[in-house]
């Protein structure tokens, strides 16, 4: 490493000029910068490279060299002296060629005979500011924000760093340093030219687990570049941000792991033990020529089936890593593969891993395109980090890293364990079903093939049912991912554009491949975006991409963007009923998670998302409506009611018994009372919601809804999904093909705007299927089809439950929706009712 060098010694003084003669060839060499002579400046820049290259004026100098060849639009030149830039073993240097060459890859440099943006007077038009005039940045225009803000991952100091030998960051945690008076500050930051005390400070109050990072800096002023009109600038704070620390291990996470594990656990013996049961029944009901049971099954198995997952969720990482490596090519990332794709990624994981006392996690690579990145493992020596190479060639270094950041969040917080022990078996069950499905494919015989059908029906149940038991921790792993990696990276900016980013590219692959990705649905709970909540607003948001990519910044396509951005703010993050209806998400909304992403990088001054800048024409409602919640709820209620109807009977039959009244002492302690009165309820509930959840179509083709489209949809839902509303659609059907698809649970509808996704809403859907493969909408994907039914929108996700799917007026198919639920219905309370009358 090269080392310090006094500017007054002997030898300095033989080879180079003095310090003062070093000041006065710079400020040369930006005065011919400003008046646009750029072989002079060129040519000053040059000379002050041969100082050593400890002297700040040697970096000030490959500084000045980018700012002229950008001038001059030799991209290859600034590329070459931004890969100089990150070898010098200053952070600050490092940060501000990384934001150099991140602009250059999205942004057009513009020639200098038509560079001449709008400053106001006596403004500095090149970029440089002065440490002395510091004091009067606030007073300046703010400047345009960046399209890629800065990692997070290189500290940045407050001030530029003296001259002297500074540590690697891959090997040493920077440390705050005091700056040389007389250095002047090359970079165009209001952070880097205040005294570091305050920040010094407000390090202090960082947890001590937490990556220590950049402090939020305003953008990079790009002179030489044209802009189009900057929105109005928002007040800085006049420090950096104060933030509550969070705990290493929150309590109220690790609370949630403890509860669902001894859930799980005791919802998983319970169902061994009454599959045995149940099995020795009917074997025991079936008049056979011989007594058949089954031996042992009224035996308590407890001790092994608990010893079974306990071994289960131990053996985990290594079980995963044969199953992804037999079912999906996942294979070791090595370092230097990693190195030469994401440098970035690589220095963030080094360090975070020296701070926290870990070694490095293994890495491993899904050869797919598809978007995928997760994690797996119970600690952080033996988690798995994994990623697909559709993101590893698409993506750039900044938002690799920017993945890997919430992934090592998860490992901080220790939101793994019970996750990946459940995504063993979630994996297990899903391919179980994905298996048998195919296998049914390529058999002829229909009594084989429905018994395989079946098979993967039973199977997807199972993976259903075991996804629902860690909805709830998975969100509150989501919540505390989010809000780690802030803490982390301190950039939630980036986070940002990571969440939106992998919401477009879920969408994107869906629409390409037709279905999505097994992994995408089986290992939900493990990724960083749900991937049923990105179909319908990920699509939407390709759209505005694309649109904006062909008519520049500022056109409708951005506008576009920025109507879907807003619509997802308002109904996801101000709904009111928005606590209510997440019980079948797996992630917090898509909306709620970018309100508080963006909300936290206003707090720090940083670029939050672009949203319309006029206020929604329909605002949304605020307030409560109980009926409206009583019916959503509507099967909850009911079950509430009839069993505090029962209680209620129960206190009046023990009241009765003490007066002696026997007539209705019968009262006291039936459980025939309780039993009936939870069917009972449970079934009124469901009555009496049937008519607002499944709204009547019009007899007459004239009286239909006109045709939808899906952008319409999301963007003017209702507030709860029992405000269904009767919806024409027409496009083309995706999804998977086959007897994997007959109870509708992988089919989607693709027209010019947007992907929604269809919902069957009968709960034997399999039934249809099996018993109608011909006129099945499994066997019309990638056909045009009109799909009637009713439009709903919760917990982040828009959905259309089928009425009817039909290809012409010969081929078509009806779900029975409000059919189906009156049935259940009826069914409940008559049981109840029975119940009742029979007495305990």
């Amino acid at each position: 490493m090269a080392q310090p060098i006094d500017s007054n010694s002997p030898a300095s003084g033989s080879k180079h000029a003095d310090k003062l003669s070093a000041e006065a060839l710079y400020q040369q060499a930006i005065a011919a910068f400003k008046a646009q002579d750029h072989d002079q400046a060129l040519a000053r820049f040059q000379r002050l490279e041969q100082l050593p290259t400890a002297s700040p004026y040697y970096l000030k100098a490959l500084m000045g060299r980018v700012r002229v060849h950008q001038r001059l639009g030799q991209d290859d030149q600034v590329k070459r002296l931004c890969h100089r830039l990150l070898d010098s073993p200053s952070p600050q240097a490092w940060h501000w060629a990384e934001q150099i060459l991140s602009q250059s890859k999205s942004t057009a440099i513009a020639s200098t005979s038509d560079a001449k943006p709008h400053t106001a007077a006596g403004a500095d038009l090149s970029g440089f500011v002065p440490l002395d005039n510091a004091k009067n940045l606030s007073q300046l225009p703010a400047a345009p924000q960046p399209l890629a803000p800065a990692p997070a991952e290189r500290p940045v100091k407050p001030a530029q760093p003296a001259p002297q030998e500074v540590a690697d960051a891959a090997q040493a945690t920077p440390v705050q340093e005091t700056p040389e008076p007389e250095v002047r500050s090359l970079f165009h930051y209001q952070q880097l030219n205040q005294q570091p005390d305050a920040e010094a400070r407000d390090i202090q109050t960082r947890p001590v687990g937490d990556f220590p990072s950049a402090s939020p800096l305003p953008s990079l002023a790009e002179s030489a570049v044209p802009e189009p009109a900057a929105p109005p600038p928002r007040s800085q704070p006049s420090r950096p941000l104060r933030q509550v620390p969070l705990p290493k291990r929150p309590l109220a996470l690790w609370l949630g792991q403890g509860l669902t594990a001894i859930a799980l656990v005791w919802i998983i013996n319970w169902a061994f033990h009454f599959t045995l049961k149940t099995v020795d029944g009917l074997l025991r009901w079936v008049r056979w020529p011989v007594r058949l049971s089954l031996p042992g099954a009224y035996q308590s198995y407890t001790i092994w089936v608990v010893t079974g997952l306990v071994l289960l969720a131990l053996a985990s990482p290594w079980l995963m890593d044969r199953l992804l490596a037999a079912w999906y090519r996942q294979r070791p990332l090595s370092i230097r593969q990693l190195q030469t794709h994401s440098p970035g990624t690589l220095r963030l994981l080094r360090q975070v891993c020296r701070q926290q006392g870990w070694p490095m996690p293994e890495l491993r690579l899904i050869a797919d395109p598809a978007p995928l990145c997760f994690s797996y493992g119970w600690l952080p020596r033996n988690t798995r980090i994994v990623i697909s190479h559709g993101l590893l060639d698409q993506v750039s270094d900044q938002t690799l890293t920017a993945f890997y950041s919430y992934e090592l969040a998860r490992l901080i917080n220790g939101s793994l364990p019970v996750l990946s022990a459940v995504g063993l078996l979630l994996l297990l069950l899903h391919t179980g079903y994905y298996w048998l499905a195919q296998r049914a494919d390529t058999v002829s015989q229909p009594l084989v093939r429905g018994l395989l059908g079946g098979g993967a029906g039973l199977f997807y149940g199972l993976f259903w049912l075991l996804r629902q038991g860690v909805l709830w921790l998975s969100r509150l792993c989501c919540r505390w991912g989010d809000r780690r990696v802030v803490a982390l990276t301190q950039h939630p900016d980036q986070t940002l554009e990571v969440v939106v980013e992998a919401t477009t590219a879920i969408a994107t692959y869906l629409q390409q491949q037709g279905t999505l990705h097994p992994l995408h649905t089986s290992l939900e709970v493990l990724m960083p975006v749900s991937s049923r909540q990105a179909i319908a607003p990920g699509r939407l948001l390709a759209t505005s991409e694309g649109a904006s990519r062909g008519v520049g910044h500022g056109g409708p396509g951005s506008d576009h963007r920025a109507g879907i951005l807003s619509t997802l703010l308002a109904i996801d993050g101000l709904n009111p009923y928005r606590q209510w209806l997440r019980v079948n998400a797996s992630h917090e909304p898509l909306g709620e998670r970018l309100l508080w992403l963006h909300q936290q990088a206003i707090l720090r001054g940083q670029p939050g998302l672009t949203l319309e800048s006029e206020a929604p024409q329909r605002p949304p409602s605020t307030t409560v409506s109980l009926p409206l919640l009583l019916l959503q709820k509507g099967p909850l209620a009911g079950l509430v009611a009839g069993g505090s109807l029962a209680m209620g009977l129960w206190f009046i039959g023990g009241v009765v018994n003490r007066l002696g009244w026997q007539r209705l002492s019968w009262l006291y302690q039936d459980p025939s009372i309780l039993m009936g009165g939870l069917w009972l309820g449970l079934g009124l509930g469901l009555l009496l919601r049937i008519n607002v959840l499944f709204p009547e179509f019009g007899h007459s083709p004239a009286s239909r809804p006109p045709e939808e489209t899906v952008a319409n949809l999301l963007l003017h839902p209702a507030s709860l999904p029992v405000q269904g509303q009767p919806v024409t659609l027409r496009g083309k059907l995706r999804g998977l093909t086959g007897s994997g698809n007959w109870g509708c649970q992988d089919l989607y509808l693709d027209d010019a705007s947007g992907l929604v996704k269809l919902v069957n809403p009968m709960p034997l859907a399999t039934l249809q299927g099996l018993l109608q493969p011909q006129t099945h909408p499994a066997g019309w994907a990638d056909r045009m089809v009109t799909v009637t039914g009713w439009s709903r929108y919760g917990g982040g996700m828009l959905w259309v439950d089928i009425d009817q799917v039909k290809i012409d007026q010969r081929h078509s198919f009806s779900a029975y929706g409000p059919i189906w639920a009156t049935t259940i219905s009826l069914i409940s309370s008559g049981i109840g009712i029975l119940t009742i009358l029979r007495g305990g």
